[in-house]
């Protein structure tokens, strides 16, 4: 009996430890991975990331040394993810650069990441997937694109792309009247926003209360339900 009151003991302390978030100790220091060649990115976490071309594929962390020692920094099968272990707490500085041989070719973000990309995404296709309460700017130019969003995230882009997917869901917005887009396929639900520029066509479905601004005056094949809305503008 004793056994198993000591085992229940402990499960519910390491329960307790893995739940509660990290508070920042110490000096703010810097510290430098080197990383094998990656073209994809998987972030989750609350930091603030920048991205640029380099000559070498590093990551640089500038934070509180217990805040950078939460963090799983990993290269596999392409794709470098930078994940943390237990949540974070009052942390004030947590920036988080990549240097990158290559370009990026897809981009997934959660919870409550912040990128930035420094110059431009140039790839043959783009795809970007955000979540929570992630945010991505930058500049994207490629032939073929698709971004997914859902709950909070937002996303602000430059560039231009021939063909763009797009889907999104709940109170996700996509504010980007320079991104330039020859064909829009566009499925739209809940209460979620974009605006684009957009040339020859655009077609899909928006649902609930979703909302599209468009720039420029492409074909027109979009089907509304319930009270989605669909506005043209002009660039000022």
């Amino acid at each position: 009996m004793n056994k198993i009151f000591n085992f229940l003991k402990i499960f519910i302390l390491v329960g307790i430890i893995s739940c509660s978030k990290i508070s920042p100790k110490g000096e703010i220091e810097v510290k430098d991975v080197t990383v094998e060649n990656f073209t994809k990115l998987n972030l989750k976490g609350d930091f603030k990331v920048f991205f640029a071309k380099g000559n070498q594929n590093l990551v640089s962390v500038e934070t509180y040394p217990n805040v950078y020692k939460n963090l799983d920094i990993e290269v596999e099968n392409g794709i470098l993810t930078i994940e943390e272990n237990r949540k974070t707490d009052q942390v004030d500085f947590y920036n988080i650069t990549i240097f990158g041989k290559n370009d990026l070719n897809e981009v997934s973000l959660s919870d409550k990441v912040e990128m930035n990309v420094s110059g431009q995404v140039k790839t043959p296709e783009f795809s970007l997937h955000l979540k929570g309460n992630s945010k991505f700017m930058g500049a994207v130019i490629a032939p073929k694109s698709k971004i997914e969003m859902a709950e909070k995230s937002n996303a602000n882009i430059l560039g231009e792309t021939k063909n763009l997917n797009l889907k999104l869901a709940d109170s996700a917005s996509i504010m980007a009247p320079y991104f330039y887009v020859d064909n829009l396929e566009i499925l739209s639900k809940n209460g979620a926003s974009a605006g684009l520029n957009i040339d020859q066509e655009m077609k899909g479905t928006l649902e609930n209360t979703s909302k599209l601004i468009f720039y420029g005056e492409p074909l027109n094949k979009l089907t509304k339900k319930d009270k989605a809305s669909v506005e043209n503008r002009k660039l000022k």
